[in-house]
């Protein structure tokens, strides 16, 4: 138990990075409504930069990249029994962080109902998939049983490593200082559709022709296949445009993000990143159905605009078929008419 006689309370969200950044919206609204409790947040060990130093938060708890999952439940249940906490709110269900936070007796364990789970001690139905509401208020559903109310407005609040700035400065060549570049997003989680090529060509090609600033292209892997096609593509631009996909960490990323003019990409983490870092931010929804629509995924931020038109998924029909469907009610002249107001706005 907590040896200072202080509330111990943890965050559990142990999956994307999207969803962290949504998950630091709660991080103020649990310091108001509980300003003498230390709240620790479980996330992936490569979120960790974006929390370095967190006024809000008393620890972050990194998962192990441990490929056995036993020894991973194991390790993390003796963290938690050690750290003595009073209450683990998972805002996502993942049952090796219910297991390990039931093995170490945490005695209030909340989250969404799962069927088959035993390891909670309070629960609520799993209603995400209604997409009603924001992903962020969904986590309020949970909060609201520790008496933290739901803020008017969900505010992200990240605190990347400030040692980050001088390694981006670095790897930056000359000329890309704040504000003489624009950031294209270009890679996708895992098998999620991605945009095509063309949208990030003629992107690419307007902003340096008409707006006279540098390209960024932004993604997981070094050798991404989208990257090659766009340098490929946009032709005599191609000195103007600069390769960093996997070249930088989160809290890097983060920095990249937020001094760029405009980010424009799919629905992604990084769109959340650039968004939560104060970048004017242009966000394609991909998958505009209801779980996955902007009304449940949009990125937050006073300069985050997307573009969605609705359409259904057919019962037969695949994510990548549906995707692609949705791609082709959008022209790479929209995108770009969509970066244009974000740029004037």
């Amino acid at each position: 138990m907590a040896t200072n006689g202080k509330m111990r309370i943890i965050l559990a969200r142990p999956d994307r990075i999207g969803d962290v950044v949504i998950t630091s919206s709660c991080l103020e609204p649990l310091r108001q409504a509980l300003p003498e409790a230390e709240v620790y947040l479980i996330a992936q060990g490569r979120m960790e930069p974006l929390f370095r130093s967190h006024p809000a938060l008393a620890g972050f708890i990194p998962l192990s990249a441990n490929a056995d999952s036993t020894r991973r439940m194991e390790s993390l249940a003796a963290q938690l029994r050690r750290l003595g906490a009073q209450c683990i709110v998972h805002l996502h269900a993942d049952p090796e962080v219910e297991w390990a936070a039931a093995a170490a007796e945490i005695p209030r364990r909340i989250g969404f109902r799962a069927k088959g789970d035993e390891w909670l001690t309070e629960s609520l139905p799993d209603l995400k998939k209604k997409g009603d509401k924001h992903e962020g208020y969904f986590n309020f559903d949970l909060l609201d049983l520790l008496n933290v109310p739901a803020p008017p407005k969900l505010v992200p609040w990240l605190t990347p490593d400030g040692d980050a700035l001088d390694r981006l400065a670095q790897k930056l060549p000359a000329g890309l200082t704040p504000g003489r570049y624009a950031a294209l997003h270009v890679g996708a989680h895992a098998n999620k559709p991605r945009l095509a090529p063309e949208f990030f060509i003629a992107a690419a090609r307007w902003l340096v022709k008409e707006r006279r600033l540098y390209v960024v292209l932004v993604g997981a892997d070094k050798e991404d296949a989208t990257a090659a096609a766009i340098l490929e593509g946009v032709g005599r631009s191609v000195s103007w445009i600069h390769n960093f996909s996997g070249q930088t960490d989160l809290a890097e990323t983060a920095y990249l993000l937020r001094d760029a003019a405009v980010v424009f990409g799919r629905d992604s983490g990084p769109a959340h990143l650039a968004a939560a870092m104060g970048a004017r931010t242009v966000t394609l929804m991909l998958e505009p159905e209801q779980e996955n629509s902007a009304r449940r995924w949009a990125p937050l931020g006073d300069c985050s605009w997307v573009l969605e038109k609705p359409l259904r998924r057919r019962w037969f029909e695949t994510r990548s078929g549906f995707g692609q469907r949705n791609l082709e009610q959008y022209t790479p002249e929209e995108v770009i008419e969509a970066i244009k107001f974000a740029l004037d706005a």
